[in-house]
Parts: C-alpha cells; structure tokens; sequence
C-alpha cells in the first residue's frame, strides 16, 4: 500500500521552505491546547472584547500589531461552511461560530489588489479570536501579487488560505482572469500556490470545480490536481462537484443545473492518495454530511466492518461493535467510520481523510438554515460531549450582545448612517427558524421592527413573542431525525486516467505477480471501479 501511494504521485522537487512551512503549520494547528474557559461560550459578554481594530484601534487603518495565537482546540476540517459572496462576512461567521465550536468557517473572497491597495484593511480581513478556525479566500492570478496578499493575511492569523479557482460569477471569472476561469490555466494556478507557499507559513490550499465549458473530463481535472500538486505545497482540495459554464449560465444556474458528480471526487482519492479532498456542491442536511464522511476506504464503514479482514475468512464483529460503541458515545461520525475499519483514535489515516475525503463544504444550506445544518455538528460530526448551543434564542441573544457592539464599528456617517447598521447585523439571523411554525410571520416581524429599532436586541425583544416557545428553546435536532432528508448515491467511479497507472511500474507489476499474472491485476482494477454507495 506505501509503494502504491508513493508511486500514484509523483512530486515535482521543490524548495524545503515552501513544503515544511507549510506542512509544520499544520502540524502546528493539530498540536494547539484545549480551548482556554474563558473563550468557550458563557453568554455574549464573554465571547469577544471591545469591538477594535486588529491594530487596537477603531478606525480603518492597516494593522501595525499582529494578534496573539489563538488558545483553541482546532479539530480537523471534517464541516465547513463555503465561502459566498455577500454571505460569509464577519457578522454570519459570528453567529455560525455561536451555533458550532468546530465547524471550519471561510471569509467571502478577498481580491490580491483589494488587500493590497485598500486603506480599511481591518474591513476586509479582521475577526474576533473566537471564530478560528477559520480560512480567509483569495481571488487573483498575479503569482508575486497573491504572496504579498498572503503575507498580510497571515499578520492576522488565519489558520489556512485558500485561493478561488471556482467562482462562476462574471464579478469573478470575467475580471482579471481569476475564479473558475484558472482551470483553463493549470500551470498559472501552480505558479501562484508555489509563490503563496514561499511566501507564508500558513496552509495554502485550493477550491475548484471539476471543469470549466469543454475542460471537462475526468482526465483533464484529475491533469490540473497533478499540475498544482506537483508544482506547490499544496495538499488539499476542496472540489465543488459540477462543472462551470462561464457562458451561456449565470452564478445561480451554475450551482444547479450542471449535473452532481461526487464518484470524481472519490476518484481523485484513489487516484492521489496523498493528498486530501474535501466535497463540496448539493449536501444540505447534516445527515448527507455524515454519509459522505462515512466512505472508508472506498465503501461505506458499515460495510468495512461486516467485510473479511485480510489475513481471516472470517467478518469483524469486533469491528462493528466499535462503530456501534462510538456513535452511541457521541464521538462524532468521523471516528465511528475510522473505528469500523480498525484504525486507531488519533492515528493518521481515517480521521486525517487519509483513507477518505477529508471533509465536506456546506454552502447555502448553512445560511438559509444555520440552526439545522450546524446545531449538531460538534457532537454528531466532531465528537464533541456537547454541542455549542443549546438553543435558538440563546444564540440569537449571544449574538445580539455582539452585535450590538459592532454597530457604528467601521463609519458613522455626518446624517448618522452607520457602517454596519441594525439590518445589516440582522441579516445573519433570518434563516434561524427555517421550517418552523410561524416562521413566516416572524420574518414579517422582523421588517416592521426595523424601521424603528436601535438595536439588534430590540428586534428581537418585540418580534420573539410571535414564535411558539418550542421554537425558541428546543435544543438542536439529534443527527438522524429530519424525515425524508436521506439521500442515497450511488458511486460509480471514472477509470484512472492511463497517464497515472503508468507512474506506478512498481505497482502494477506487483499487482500482477501477486494476483497471478494479469488476470489479478484485471480484478483489480475492476474492483477499483466498483460501485460505492453512501447511505446513513
């Protein structure tokens, strides 16, 4: 299996900077101390201090002072929320950071030049300490611009960055050739990730569709993961799993109608194992989270568990019983797989996504329903003993407390407009009661309310009372009870493309010697293409 792996990749050499920087700051993220009381959750007043600047001040300058190391428990990017336009600011990251201790979250896309240029950095790229962990996006396709972007962002303490290779907006990919456009340009996005590792310590990682317009086969994308991989530091992908059409669809019809193909992302895992992916594109429910999160090793843990072991005819009760042990236990579905195929807590395959994908990426889903996409993930997905909330309106007031703080932050205009201002701040909280009665009305409420309120708190002390109190105080849903949320995929993987099975000589002879000529290395390579199915 180690043969395999070092011989499916071949990495180009590059300097020992650029990979030990970035490998040792992620060793570093794994080694962080528990989570210090203090920052844990005890009501608003503690989660965050004055609202300033990063530089200790409240105006816009650059930051002059870089922040402490956040003192947190970083769990691995098993959930993350999707960097969106207009969506992921400052104010929805708070809140979602209320909801879930762990869930990963990332910034709306900075552009190189906007970092660069602009005299309100503290705009762009600040953040309370308690939202780590968290990933601030790059747009651009300057390599020497994109470093010195990185530098800068690194100042304020990101745990990783990622640069932009799949936004389909015009707002993007027709503007200095940057977003889903750079799949066109595989070598350019190697390039610019080599530059950004060199440049910082900080994780570089890239999010990407599975192609753009005619660039889309499985070769092609398994070409540009090669590309970048070889060419940089850069060991995990986020890959939204449809195709882009930058002509002829607009953003929103771009998230829709190209056709989900998860199996290619399964597919890279196979065909480079040492890299991580993580999925993204069509997951709405937690639920759908934890079957992805489920496929060990190519095939369901369930599965892994009720097959033979290697060296027994025989299955692997005691296999199946650690998966039932640790769901019961609440240790979060990522250690129940890696439990039921045998893999040690804490060791580096399974939980780390070296025998799956690393994690998944919700998008709108966790805007339009915060409460139900994020309410459970610390226990259910983390492995948390508890979730960070433990009800709608406790959060809702925690994040009012904040909130209120922020108000005026960045401007207050000569007329008193403020920047931001209580709809601005309000915004976040509109999806927190999706599917419940009265939510409608609430909604209503909430508009009325605004043309009179001064602040957030306000809002919600006089439109609290149109909701049932159960809407307000029941604590999270356990994973498993959204009815008719279930979906069930069925994975038929691509071939690996005939360039990666010949940088593996080694293997495949093996293969051959092992498995009685050709004949074994042809039920191989059928089993590798056998169907996968992800189901909870």
């Amino acid at each position: 299996m180690l043969l395999a792996q070092r011989s499916l990749l071949r990495l180009a050499p590059r300097s020992p900077s650029s990979s030990t920087q970035c490998l040792a700051a992620a060793a570093a993220a794994a080694r962080r101390p528990a989570l210090d009381p203090r920052l844990q959750h005890a009501g608003g007043s503690t989660l965050i201090t004055a609202a300033t600047g990063i530089d200790g001040s409240s105006n816009n300058g650059a930051m002059t002072v870089p922040p402490p190391p956040p003192i947190i428990d970083i769990k691995p990017q098993l959930l993350s929320v999707a960097p969106m336009m207009d969506w992921t600011d400052l104010y929805y990251r708070q809140l979602a950071r209320l909801i879930s201790r762990h869930t990963w979250l990332y910034t709306e896309m900075v552009v190189d030049q906007t970092i660069l240029h602009t005299p309100f950095l503290d705009k762009f790229l600040w953040f309370p300490p308690e939202q780590h962990p968290i990933v601030c996006q790059l747009g651009g396709s300057n390599p020497e611009l994109l470093a010195r972007a990185a530098k800068i962002v690194e100042r304020y303490g990101y745990d990783e960055i990622n640069i932009n290779c799949g936004c389909p907006s015009d707002r993007v990919a027709g503007a200095g050739c940057f977003g889903a456009a750079m799949m066109l340009r595989p070598e350019l996005v190697a390039e610019c990730c080599k530059a950004m590792c060199e440049a910082v310590s900080t994780p570089i990682t890239v999010k990407c569709r599975l192609g753009v317009d005619d660039f889309d086969t499985y070769p092609e994308l398994a070409h540009f993961i090669r590309t970048v991989a070889e060419g940089s530091a850069v060991r995990h992908f986020i890959i939204h799993a449809r195709k882009c059409l930058l002509k002829g669809l607009n953003p929103h019809q771009n998230r829709t109608i190209p056709p989900l193909r998860y199996e290619w992302v399964w597919a890279l895992k196979r065909d480079f194992p040492n890299l991580d992916f993580s999925l993204n594109g069509g997951v709405l429910t937690l639920e759908e989270t934890a079957a992805a999160l489920r496929i060990v090793n190519g095939e369901q843990a369930e599965q892994a568990a009720a097959a033979p072991s290697d060296d027994a005819e025989q299955g692997r009760p005691e296999a199946a019983a650690a998966l039932a042990a640790a769901e019961a236990s609440g240790e979060g579905v990522a250690a129940a797989a890696a439990a039921a195929v045998g893999i040690p807590a804490g060791s580096s395959a399974g939980v780390s996504g070296r025998q799956g994908i690393w994690g998944v990426m919700v998008g709108r889903a966790a805007y339009n329903m915060p409460w139900d996409m994020l309410g459970d993930a610390d226990r259910a997905v983390f492995g948390a003993p508890t979730n960070a909330a433990t009800s709608r309106q406790q959060v809702m007031r925690d994040y009012a407390a904040w909130a209120d703080r922020m108000i005026g932050h960045w401007k207050v205009e000569a007329d008193g407009h403020k920047s931001p201002n209580v709809r601005t701040l309000v915004k976040p909280l509109l999806g927190m009661f999706h599917g419940e009665p009265r939510a409608k009305k609430w909604r209503a409420a909430v508009d009325a309310a605004l043309k009179t309120a001064g602040t957030v708190t306000e809002v919600l002390d006089a439109t609290f009372p149109v909701l049932k109190p159960e809407s307000l105080d029941a604590p999270p849903r356990p994973l498993g009870t959204l009815p008719g949320r279930l979906q069930h995929y069925a994975l038929e993987l691509p071939p690996t493309p005939e360039w990666v099975m010949a940088d593996a000589p080694a293997q495949q002879a093996s293969s051959g010697s092992e498995g009685g000529g050709s004949e074994g290395g042809d039920q191989q390579a059928a089993q590798q293409q056998e169907a996968a199915v992800v189901a909870v």
